[in-house]
């Protein structure tokens, strides 16, 4: 009766990892949007921020996904 559990919870633990590296991307192109937008590089620093917001939905959308 224990092996359902078990599994359950690796399960969930492989998940919460992949979306804390999800997380960890997204703050990693939000500090290089900022620091583009402070070097005066606006081009890179639209695009970093797009890209953050996109991974930023994907994950909201994964998670919504996975509770449902």
């Amino acid at each position: 009766m224990s092996a359902p559990r078990t599994g359950r919870r690796q399960t969930w633990s492989a998940i919460g990892a992949f979306v804390l590296v999800l997380l960890a991307l997204q703050v990693f192109l939000l500090t290089v949007a900022v620091d583009a937008l402070l070097a005066d590089d606006p081009g890179l620093a639209w695009i970093a921020a797009a890209c953050s917001t996109v991974l930023a939905a994907g994950s909201v959308l994964f998670v919504r996904y996975l509770r449902s």
